[in-house]
């Protein structure tokens, strides 16, 4: 027996309502005048409480009824075997497919929300798409639940050549666009100068001997291309003075999409944590700073926070540190508009992976109490309105004998 909401059982006690009714009850006695007592004195009469409980049926009667409504609302449900041969009969399927703003991955989390919101069965999920190579990966489908079934299905046809979307790039000799081109498991790129000039929007704040050697930085990271930053999209660089590590004190939380995009690009660049990683001490972080990078001992080795319409970077590594130019070609590539070149890839995952990926629904062990769509609380209430009639009933022959009683007793 599962109860799907086994609060409302506190309020079963209210079936000690009629027993304080019952209980406190008296009736009042009827006032009868007799011609032949009026000439006896009159006395103080004594006040009795009735401390006995009568009729004790139909006390019985009224508590049941509180204690089976209490009972309906907590929701009982008895999980037999043909029950739950009936919830593994039924199969739910949920496909996921890719869409125009939606990739494959973000399609499986959507299909499996709505599994998790279906009513006890098997469940499966459905992936049909081209399935070409990073579409889907291990860490995707480990988000599945792993009693949820996971089935394959290409749909499409995939060129044997494609050419992929120009996308600009910043250079040391300056302004410079690439387009790969993919054909079969060969990549070929074509690279060609021009376009608008291209200056960093990067500002750094630091003192000028530890200025020279972060712009030495940003002319190394040039020399090995970075992707042209978005439209719009600032940097601001502090960088220590002498080891000492000062935060703007205008600094702001994050409320920009595309900060908080970037900030979380930065700190999962494996790079970065490699490099942060072998900064023997890094800085507390006051709010409202956001930990982008830690050093050795846990503490940031750099974080980010909004400043104006900028993005603001501290780091707390020494200006000389291969930590600098790590982080300022992190930073400026995360604020780069997003490339669609991983949805154009031509190569198919191979089949042996989809079938090592693949698994049958399992059979529900024990259902979520929130998801059943049928339970047996329809029973309690039947037998409520039965007690009520029957309740009805007795109360109303209690009357009329009474009244009965009154009669007879008057005549």
């Amino acid at each position: 027996m599962i109860w799907l909401n086994a609060a409302a059982w506190m309020a079963a006690a209210a079936a000690a309502a009629p027993v304080v009714v019952h209980w406190l009850v008296h009736r009042r006695a009827a006032r009868l005048l007799f011609p032949t007592l009026r000439f006896l004195l009159p006395t103080r009469l004594a006040a009795v409480r009735r401390r006995a409980l009568d009729d004790l049926p139909l006390l019985a009667i009224r508590v049941s009824i509180l204690i089976l409504a209490a009972a309906a609302f907590a929701g009982p449900l008895l999980v037999s075997g043909r029950r739950r041969g009936e919830w593994n009969a039924r199969l739910v399927r949920e496909t996921a497919s890719p869409s125009g703003t939606r990739s494959l991955a973000e399609s499986v989390d959507a299909a499996v929300v709505r599994l998790e919101a279906a009513p006890p069965a098997r469940r499966e999920l459905v992936i049909a798409a081209p399935l070409v190579l990073g579409s889907v990966t291990a860490a995707d489908l480990a988000a599945v639940p792993p009693d949820v079934g996971i089935r394959f299905e290409r749909t499409g046809e995939l060129p044997a050549e494609r050419t992929l979307t120009e996308r600009p790039l910043a250079t040391a000799s300056g302004p410079r666009s690439i387009a790969p081109t993919l054909t079969g498991a060969q990549t070929s790129a074509a690279e060609r100068a021009g376009g608008a000039p291209v200056s960093l929007p990067l500002d750094v704040h630091a003192s000028p001997q530890a200025k020279a050697v972060v712009n030495a930085a940003i002319a190394a990271v040039l020399s090995g291309r970075v992707w042209t930053p978005g439209t719009g999209r600032r940097l601001r660089l502090v960088v220590a003075d002498g080891g000492r590590v000062v935060t703007p004190g205008d600094a702001e939380r994050i409320r920009v999409p595309w900060m908080a995009d970037a900030v979380a690009a930065i700190a999962r660049d494996r790079d970065v944590r490699d490099a942060s990683a072998r900064i023997a001490a890094g800085v507390d972080r006051p709010p409202p700073w956001r930990v982008v990078a830690r050093a050795g001992d846990g503490r940031a080795a750099a974080m980010a926070a909004a400043r104006g319409d900028a993005l603001a970077i501290v780091s707390a590594a020494p200006p000389a540190d291969l930590f600098t130019p790590v982080l300022v070609r992190a930073a400026v590539e995360a604020i780069a508009p997003a490339s669609d070149w991983p949805r154009a890839e031509i190569l198919p995952i191979p089949d042996a992976q989809l079938r090592a990926w693949e698994r049958t629904p399992a059979p529900i062990a024990a259902p979520r109490v929130d998801r059943i769509d049928r339970d047996d609380r329809r029973w309690l209430w039947a037998a409520v309105l039965v007690l009520l009639a029957l309740e009805q009933y007795l109360r109303r022959s209690r009357v009329r004998d009474a009244e009965e009683t009154e009669v007879a007793r008057v005549a």
